[in-house]
């Protein structure tokens, strides 16, 4: 590459298409965690802002400041990584790449920076001035919705920028079409509603922890061992006693062990019943992939992703295991009705599982079972494996798991219509199942977007331009010659 006279050399960076590919990576992982929670936390608090004002519950009315309290915690730290991200990883190690997708995809990038500085406004301004709007709960509760809103066409125009790499279509730049990409509907429609579950998990694993601490508190202030008061005389109308402190106290950590194990559940219920609908869409996102980016698609179910998908299959039967699981022992801690139900969903849930993690082949790839002759039955000495195929085996799990989620999910909250939750009954046990479904919810998440980002392999956008070198196959009109990165002139 040529340079102008007088203008300084350019310095190469230290890096390699592997390294770079493991830093964005890291950064989008953990950067995608954060925003993916604060988009599902918006609409949590915009429904529990709702019932609280509907029903004046002061249990939703703190659950949503806590909630948006989390979100502004975190949001500093998640646009600085954004920030991050942009400026060093993608212009530091991707530059070539990176600015040609800017200029394609010019005006969706301007649309999300535009709707980042609404939500710094609408965040901050509900963050600052949350209690000072409680005698306008209406207007608060309107600017809860408009926030959420504003995250989510943030979202949207992501997910243009996330479709047009996976399925360009040609090269088409026409703004229009990227917004009407085939793929982008669907996934827009995944990661709305994985973003709720998403945040209804790190509710409950937050509320879970919390729930401990509380109860171990309440166990340390035992109010009997107080020794009774002494009168002080004329005091003793005007001064708290240390018999008063610790019924205040007592009363306080019983208050804090009803409110978290009643929010973990929430959380919980919300994560399910969301989840629920993830296997349809899922399927409808890889059936427009697979008519629209063949390769990709091929990569994902007979390449050598289709062992990560395996992962991702598994990992999606054990959170509806988790969830029926302590559906089963909260309902069991009170006593309630339905416990058998829970039962035999989670005796239904472990088999599904089973059959839709089965690997259809027992080779990492299906070419490796054709190159070795060995593409038949294993019966017949063959490596693959009927059983696990994914019409109709895997689509029969699959179905199963929702239906055992939503019976799972309406059994609790039937006990719970019915009265028969007794909140603060919760065990240490059933609480750790919370922590494990956050912590398996996030795993999912993780390997969600390996799959997806790695099924473009070996291009950055599909067709148009290789990750090695950053090489542009076809410039769109009007973009100029291909180039080439300074480090691979």
């Amino acid at each position: 590459m040529h340079l102008l006279a007088g203008t300084p050399p350019l310095q190469p960076i230290p890096t390699s298409g592997v390294g770079g590919s493991v830093a964005v990576g890291i950064v989008a992982i953990v950067h995608v965690l954060i925003a993916t929670f604060i988009t599902g936390s918006s609409f949590l608090i915009c429904v529990s802002e709702g019932i609280s004002i509907a029903r004046n519950d002061e249990r939703h009315e703190r659950l949503a400041h806590s909630l948006l309290k989390g979100v502004a915690y975190v949001f500093g730290f998640g646009s600085a990584l954004a920030i991050f991200w942009v400026l060093f990883v993608l212009l530091g190690m991707w530059g070539t790449f990176f600015i040609a997708l800017t200029r394609i995809t010019f005006w969706p990038f301007i649309f999300e920076a535009g709707l980042f500085l609404t939500e710094i406004t609408l965040l901050y301004t509900l963050y600052a001035n949350w209690e000072r709007l409680r005698a306008y709960r209406r207007a608060r509760f309107g600017l809860s919705i408009l926030l959420a809103v504003a995250l989510w066409w943030q979202m949207f125009f992501i997910d243009v920028v996330a479709s047009y790499m996976l399925t360009p279509n040609g090269g088409d730049t026409n703004q229009l079409a990227q917004v009407l990409n085939p793929t982008d509907l669907p996934l827009t429609i995944h990661r709305t509603v994985g973003n709720v579950a998403w945040a209804g998990a790190i509710l409950a694993a937050v509320s879970a922890f919390r729930y401990m601490r509380a109860k171990r508190r309440e166990r340390d202030v035992r109010v009997d061992d107080v020794p009774s008061p002494r009168s002080v005389g004329a005091m003793a109308a005007t001064w708290f006693t240390d018999a008063d402190g610790a019924v205040a106290a007592h009363g306080a950590a019983a208050s804090n062990v009803a409110y978290f194990d009643w929010a973990g559940t929430w959380g919980a219920v919300w994560a399910i019943a969301l989840t629920m609908f993830q296997p349809w869409i899922g399927y409808s996102y890889a059936k427009e992939i697979q008519l629209h980016a063949y390769p990709a698609w091929y990569r994902m179910m007979f390449g050598d992703l289709s062992t990560v998908f395996l992962l991702q299959i598994f990992l999606l039967g054990v959170i509806f295991l988790l969830g029926a699981l302590f559906f089963w022992r909260r309902m069991r801690a009170s006593g309630t009705r339905g416990t058998r139900t829970q039962v035999l969903m989670l005796a239904v849930l472990v088999l599904a599982t089973i059959l839709a993690a089965m690997p259809a082949r027992f080779t990492w790839t299906l070419p490796d079972a054709i190159s070795a002759g060995a593409n038949r039955p294993f019966w017949d000495g063959g490596l693959t494996n009927p059983i696990g195929t994914m019409v109709p085996n895997k689509i029969i799990a699959l179905l199963a798991m929702m239906i055992c989620g939503l019976i799972s999910v309406t059994s609790l909250v039937r006990a719970h219509s019915r009265g028969e939750l007794r909140w603060g009954d919760a065990t240490r046990r059933s609480q750790w199942l919370l922590v494990a479904l956050g912590v398996t919810v996030s795993l999912m998440m993780a390997v969600m977007g390996v799959i997806r980002e790695h099924s473009r392999q070996p291009y950055l956008i599909s067709g148009e331009m290789t990750i090695q070198g950053q090489t542009i196959l076809n410039a769109p009109a009007g973009q100029g010659q291909s180039v080439s990165s300074p480090s691979n002139p």
